[in-house]
């Protein structure tokens, strides 16, 4: 078997004397989307952030297509293709959705049009508003323009941090679809998501944080089909018409 395409290996990350992540260990293979789920406050972000350079790990390693990333700078990690939508999605609202996406290519060179063409192709509202602000639109249109701006960087790697968080359901289901897209299209895809039973339905290897450590990890279909880890982790499901 070929190594994972990342690995990360006994992270641990402190905000000063709190050690708010402990000797997490998970791997993703290329081509397969792996998702960590747990409640607020289970240390989720804190993971995804210090893998995209975001924050400095306080130990572990962070292995990127057999290179040790552990204290690569988050752009150096973005030009590998390393590349997060970052939770609360981050945009620049004064500045046009164009530009947005331009900011998104900045490291492409000549390539960087052709790849804004191709997100405007999947996100046709995109295309249609691109001279608009970007603060102009929906929570669920900057969610999609978020995803866009980290397509554009041509990301081997794609890291999303609670893509659906704050969306209405109809939303939460067309962000699913298009995630389940870019995984499709060869993209390697580590979610993190409070919305557990949605992610590891979609997912090939699930992890399930609490407190900062990983307390069950396996097939995403093995941990949904266990009804401890349903009852004790993922909580009972709401359907859109009881919220």
């Amino acid at each position: 078997m070929s190594d994972p395409l990342l690995r990360v290996e006994d992270l641990r990350v402190s905000y000063g004397r709190v050690e708010a992540v402990r000797r997490v260990s998970f791997q993703a293979d290329r081509g397969s989307l792996v998702t960590l789920v747990g409640a607020n406050g289970a240390g989720k972000s804190s993971v995804i952030n210090a893998v995209s350079g975001m924050l400095r790990p306080a130990g572990g390693r962070i292995t990127f297509e057999g290179r040790d990333v552990t204290r690569t700078p988050a752009h150096q990690l973005v030009g590998r293709g390393l590349v997060q939508v970052p939770e609360g999605r981050q945009i620049l609202a004064t500045l046009t959705i164009e530009e947005n996406l331009q900011m998104g290519a900045w490291h492409t060179g000549g390539t960087a049009q052709r790849s804004i063409d191709a997100v405007y192709d999947r996100f046709p509202v995109l295309a249609q508003r691109r001279a608009l602000p970007a603060g102009s639109l929906s929570g669920g249109e900057q969610q999609m323009l978020a995803i866009a701006r980290a397509l554009v960087a041509a990301p081997t790697v794609m890291l999303m941090d609670e893509p659906s968080m704050g969306l209405a359901p109809k939303i939460v289901d067309e962000v699913f679809r298009v995630i389940e897209e870019i995984r499709a299209s060869g993209t390697t895809v580590v979610l993190v998501e409070q919305n557990a039973r949605r992610a590891l339905r979609a997912a090939d290897h699930g992890y399930v944080l609490q407190s900062g450590e990983i307390v069950h990890s396996g097939p995403a279909d093995q941990l949904l089909a266990d009804e401890r880890i349903v009852q004790a982790y993922l909580g009972v499901e709401t359907r859109p018409d009881q919220r």
